[in-house]
């Protein structure tokens, strides 16, 4: 998958608010998960918008939302995704 190595998860403590580039709500400061894709830097509610994102990112980067997970599964704090 061509993803692997563009795709790469960067520490989201120090991003500020956002919304979340899959569903589109609202990804607080220093929470959800941060990623850098094709020299953008992104911003995902949750893991499981991070994974529909990894399994097609171009849906997403032209602007296709999906919904979330409605609460279905942790909303991981960024500490869990920490790249150090």
């Amino acid at each position: 998958m061509v993803v692997a190595g563009t795709l790469i998860v960067l520490d989201s403590r120090e991003q500020a608010a956002a919304e979340c580039v899959v569903c589109g709500n609202a990804v607080p400061a220093g929470e959800g998960v941060t990623a850098r894709y094709l020299g953008r830097t992104l911003r995902f509610k949750c893991p499981g918008c991070y994974a529909r994102f990894e399994a097609d990112p171009d849906r997403y980067v032209a602007g296709h939302k999906a919904e979330c997970c409605k609460g279905e599964h942790d909303h991981s704090p960024s500490s869990e995704w920490r790249t150090d």
